[in-house]
């Protein structure tokens, strides 16, 4: 029989493929979420009712949400960013009766059979969960989404319908497709929560990296960082270090013969010492971070993007607890290290930089 309709059994690579991109992955799992966490598949005539009933109306207040939709529903629709003016359900749940409630001027729409996202509001819910998602990307994106060409036959498989100028749906072949592999919603909350755990991450190396490079920038190029942390490995004096490894320090670490029992050279050293040894710790634990991402993307990646969803819809290999216990205990360790240089500032560092090279000076 001749392939037209996009198949596991002639398109598994290629929607593998498709998911390995993350701005295509996002706006394909999040239309088939919608469509099928949301509004259940469209099987729940009840519920497409009270959706509609609460979008005729002229003002929305929060008493109308919660006369017309159910609980789940409106759960759902908040963790997706449906409503504008509201985050999460705890923000939900203290605000007046009252309130207005806004969905802006085009939303999610439903007639017959489909589903149809506007690309802004498709776009807003992708980044309240990834905010590296730029809007060129998405564009580009939703683009390529409605023509993929089959890697089998050649002939161009629709994984997205553009409805109208600006709304979206997905196509029925891959929304039964993905259907196959378990839970999606519970997937993109898994990654969700990676990835949202990487970008503080990322905050709090990015502070710690600023705050050595007041002590000197060379501290934080490619070789100095290698040699440093070969000296904390080694248990060996890390400035002491780097002069023998011909690391070109500012003049402030040529100390010379200065009185390092005075309490001014100790508490710039044990500054700069910490930080050094923090930098060290954070770089593990990125290492880490990223073998957890390992299980769905990068290029040492485990499990393609449908074995990811299996994988994690029944929990196989105890997945899903392998990576809660590691956030848990990466966590902890990130904690400690923040405890310390979010008490630090820049303008508390020059300072100490400052008073130490007028120190240099005094002693010479």
């Amino acid at each position: 029989m001749e392939h037209k309709s996009l198949s596991l059994e002639y398109d598994r690579g290629l929607i593998n493929r498709i998911l390995d991109d993350e701005n295509m992955r996002y706006i394909v799992l999040f239309l088939y979420i919608i469509r099928n966490d949301l509004f259940r598949d469209l099987k729940d005539e009840t519920l497409i009712e009270s959706y509609n009933r609460v979008l005729i109306l002229d003002e929305i207040y929060k008493a109308n949400l919660l006369t017309f939709w159910d609980d789940e529903f409106l759960e759902i629709a908040i963790d997706l960013g449906l409503i504008k003016n509201i985050r999460t359900k705890r923000e939900f749940e203290q605000k007046d009766q009252d309130f207005i409630i806004k969905l802006g001027e085009e939303t999610i729409t439903i007639e017959g059979n489909t589903v149809s996202v506007p690309a802004d509001t498709l776009y807003m819910m992708i980044t309240k969960k990834y905010k590296s998602i730029n809007r060129r990307d998405f564009n580009l994106a939703l683009t390529r989404l409605k023509s993929v060409r089959c890697e089998v036959s050649g002939i161009i498989h629709p994984f997205i319908y553009q409805i109208s100028e600006e709304d979206y749906a997905i196509s029925d072949d891959l929304y039964y497709i993905l259907d196959q592999f378990g839970n999606v919603y519970q997937t993109i909350k898994i990654e969700h929560t990676v990835e949202g755990f990487s970008e503080r991450f990322n905050e709090i190396y990015g502070k710690l990296l600023e705050l050595i490079e007041i002590f000197d920038p060379v501290l934080n190029n490619k070789k100095p960082m290698r040699n440093t942390n070969e000296a904390i490995e080694q248990h060996k004096d890390i400035i002491e270090f780097l002069k023998e490894e011909k690391i070109g320090l500012s003049d402030k670490f040529n100390m010379g013969k200065i009185d390092k029992n005075e309490r001014m050279f100790k508490d710039w050293y044990s500054c700069l010492t910490q930080l050094l040894n923090f930098r060290y710790k954070m770089q593990n634990i990125d290492k880490e971070i990223k073998n957890i991402k390992s299980y769905y993307s990068g290029k040492e990646k485990k499990y393609n993007y449908l074995e990811f969803i299996e994988m994690v819809s029944f929990n196989e290999d105890e997945i899903v607890n392998q990576i809660r216990d590691d956030l848990i205990s990466l966590r902890k360790k990130i904690i400690e290290i923040n405890d310390v240089i979010s008490k630090l500032s820049k303008k508390q560092i020059k300072l100490l930089n400052l008073d130490f090279e007028r120190f240099l000076i005094e002693q010479s």
